[in-house]
């Protein structure tokens, strides 16, 4: 059981799988602050509770960008998870980026099967997608959803196809790694450091935290493969209009 030790001010929760604890043990301790990480679903809770919520969907238009970008036939996928609202924030952000710089683009996707195997670890699943997308032309696949996604990198790799990951910096696969153009992530370590440097300053905000691009909290990990001038920089536009709000998501 989640306990809030004497002494402690500020109590750091990383899983999902404690959202119902940390709210039970936050209103049980009001003196305390708690700061819940990244839930899948966001907890209503009393004014000592922060959720801390990241923009997949800003850091996931910035990958459907750079797919719209270096597509050679005109056709991009992307697999995820169980229809989340992360794996819809992914898939809609995606979506929108690829067509943002490409509106001819064609975009393809699947959600995992929710009774298909454990949620985000069905690797064969996820192989099983990525074969299917490639025959059907997608020569980028954007692959989140844990192992799920995982597993549609490497069938991706196998298929000679271009891919994108979420939330994976870098792969000791070769296969995967010889694909790899980059990869869509959430800074979590700093996102969380944000938060405690505004807790200790006296800045607290209860209710939902979420942070971006703006924030340095979400972005697009380096590329693993050189682009050409001219779409590196029209890339880095959309990175800062995305950031400054000059530009949406669609999510």
């Amino acid at each position: 059981m989640l306990q809030a030790d004497a002494g402690f001010d500020l109590v750091i929760a990383g899983s999902f799988l404690l959202s119902d604890a940390v709210v039970d043990v936050a209103r049980a301790n009001p003196a305390t602050h708690f700061v819940l990480v990244d839930p899948l679903v966001i907890p209503s809770g009393p004014a000592n509770l922060q959720v801390l919520v990241f923009r997949d969907d800003q850091a996931a238009f910035v990958a459907g960008a750079l797919a719209g970008l270096v597509t050679q036939t005109g056709v991009v996928a992307g697999i995820y998870g169980p229809q989340g609202t992360g794996d819809q924030n992914n898939r809609l952000g995606f979506e929108h980026g690829a067509r943002y710089v490409r509106p001819d683009v064609k975009t393809l996707g699947a959600y995992q099967p929710a009774h298909d195997g454990e949620p985000y670890a069905n690797p064969a699943w996820g192989a099983a997608q990525a074969r299917t997308f490639s025959s059907q032309q997608a020569d980028v696949i954007f692959a989140a959803g844990g192992t799920t996604g995982q597993g549609a990198l490497l069938a991706a790799a196998q298929a000679g196809r271009r891919c994108i990951a979420a939330d994976i910096a870098q792969s000791t696969d070769p296969g995967v790694a010889a694909c790899l153009l980059a990869s869509s992530l959430k800074f979590i370590d700093h996102g969380v450091r944000l938060t405690v440097v505004d807790a200790i300053a006296g800045r607290w905000h209860a209710g939902v935290r979420t942070l971006g691009l703006a924030d340095g909290a979400v972005g697009l990990s380096p590329l693993r493969q050189s682009l050409p001038p001219g779409q590196t920089q029209r890339l880095q536009r959309v990175i800062t209009m995305l950031a400054t709000g000059a530009l949406s998501t669609g999510a």
